[in-house]
């Protein structure tokens, strides 16, 4: 019993060693398995490799917040700078006057980048066509950035530009308008045609002719876009304006040739008017029908005995005629010497014809209306002399007052609903007086063929007005009544 007692008592810590190695056993590879699955400390890991991510995405941010700012600021102060060097232009025409008052207004409009800004670069640049009528203002400022100068060991630089149109402002008189207001060519000068009245044109046109193809080392325009609203055909026409304005573009061409001779010539004007809009012409509704009479006299004069002669009259015997208001269908063609009865002629249709070797004249103050596709067309050969009808004539005719004013002397009157038709024509010489205003708002106006109008107190407004062929007009009445007076203001404009 003594031997077998130890023995048993081995065996028994042998079996409780055995159970402990094999609970620690157990127990170790649970412990591994829950370490492999456990996930509490992930968030940890992916800090520690997004940490560069995120301070560095955190530095160029206040990086590009500071360019940013930086090239915000720099580009308004930039921006004034040109807008106040192109007034400056305007204002005195200096460039040293220009660069002065550009620096001034970049350094009053700007500080974050005063301390490391380079002074403004301003000069006289070209624009849509012009020379000289804009001015470009470049500047910088250069800077290293806390973040990625870190990187790059170098400074950074903001530069900026800025161009800023100009069109100076006057104060112009116009006897010639074409009201057409998007068309190119609204006024178009060639041939040998002779403008030297310097009473002034104008266009309501905003056609414009630009150079969108660049230029060449020589200064050519390698590519035009557009059509100017004043253009010219040729170059044998003689221009003495005295001022040529317009909503659009003058072709380069006819604005030096104008310039040289001392006209005022202004692009992009904002302000140019029909003068006649919004008033219409009497109403024929309710008027009976005109009479025009052609009847000889029985006397003869050299001049008709010489037309005689010539084959140019059925008869010697002077033939007299007087033509009395009212409506007129099919239109009023003239066949001897005519005086015309004060008051309003109406042209329903068809021509009105002035020609031949005519004496024309009113007694009174007239006006023609053209309605119904009515135009007409004046070919003296001889002496014409119409006046258009005066401010109480027409106020008798039911116009206010302030309406008389503003069509005083209208001579020829379109409707507004009278359609385009041939358009009209004004050949007259140096015998032909007409003293009012023509205005064909929807029809074109030729003065053209062998015109010589000298003399006369005309405002000319149409659709458009073609100066063509040998037209001569050389003279204008001295301060006419009728003319408008436009005042154009100078005008600045950021255009980059």
């Amino acid at each position: 019993m003594t031997s077998i007692e130890p023995a048993r008592k081995r065996i028994r810590r042998l079996a409780g060693a055995l159970r402990s190695c094999t609970a620690k056993s157990i127990t170790a590879g649970l412990g591994t398995r829950r370490f492999v699955r456990d996930r509490s400390g992930n968030a940890t890991m992916l800090v520690a490799f997004a940490m560069p991510m995120v301070i560095g995405g955190g530095g160029m941010a206040i990086d590009f917040g500071q360019y940013y700012l930086w090239k915000r600021e720099l580009q308004y102060a930039n921006d004034q700078a040109a807008i106040a060097a192109a007034w400056e232009v305007l204002d005195s025409g200096s460039t040293a006057k220009m660069t002065d008052r550009a620096k001034n207004a970049f350094a009053v409009n700007e500080q974050i980048t005063a301390d490391f800004n380079t002074d403004p670069s301003v000069q006289l640049a070209n624009y849509a066509g012009g020379v000289g009528n804009s001015v470009i203002v470049t500047s910088s400022a250069t800077k290293r950035l806390p973040f990625t100068s870190f990187f790059t060991k170098n400074a950074t630089t903001v530069s900026v530009s800025s161009q800023a149109a100009f069109t100076g402002g006057a104060t112009i008189s116009s006897c010639m308008i074409a009201v057409d207001e998007h068309s190119g060519g609204a006024v178009t000068i060639g041939g040998n045609a002779v403008f030297t009245a310097q009473c002034g044109i104008a266009a309501l046109s905003d056609s414009s002719k630009s150079c969108t193809g660049g230029y060449d080392s020589g200064g050519t325009c390698l590519g035009w876009t557009g059509e100017d609203a004043i253009t010219d055909n040729g170059n044998s026409y003689e221009i003495k304006a005295g001022s040529i304005a317009t909503a659009g573009t003058v072709s380069d061409t006819l604005a030096a040739k104008a310039q040289a001779n001392g006209d005022t010539v202004i692009e992009h004007a904002t302000n140019l008017a029909d003068p006649f809009a919004g008033i219409e012409p009497p109403s024929s509704e309710g008027v009976g029908p005109g009479t025009y009479i052609c009847k000889a006299t029985g006397k003869k004069t050299q001049a008709t005995i010489d037309a005689f002669n010539a084959g140019k009259a059925d008869s010697d015997k002077l033939v007299l005629g007087v033509a009395y208001p009212g409506v007129y269908d099919g239109g009023l063609s003239l066949g001897c010497d005519t005086t015309f009865k004060g008051g309003v002629y109406f042209i329903r249709g068809g021509t009105l014809t002035i020609n031949g070797n005519h004496t024309v004249q009113s007694e009174a103050g007239v006006m023609f209306v053209l309605e119904n596709g009515a135009n007409f067309k004046i070919n003296g050969g001889a002496d014409i002399n119409l006046s258009g009808m005066d401010e109480g004539a027409l106020q008798d005719l039911g116009y206010t007052a302030e309406e008389a004013h503003k069509i005083n002397t209208m001579l020829i009157f379109e409707t507004a609903d009278n359609a385009a038709s041939h358009g009209n024509t004004l050949n007259g010489n140096s015998n032909t007086f007409l003293n009012g205003a023509l205005y064909t708002k929807n029809n074109i106006l030729d003065l053209s063929g062998t015109a010589d109008v000298a003399n006369a107190c005309l405002l000319l407004v149409a659709s458009k007005v073609n100066l063509t062929g040998t037209l001569n007009m050389t003279k204008w009445c001295k301060d006419p009544p009728n003319h408008p007076t436009t005042i154009i203001y100078g005008s600045v404009s950021l255009v980059a």
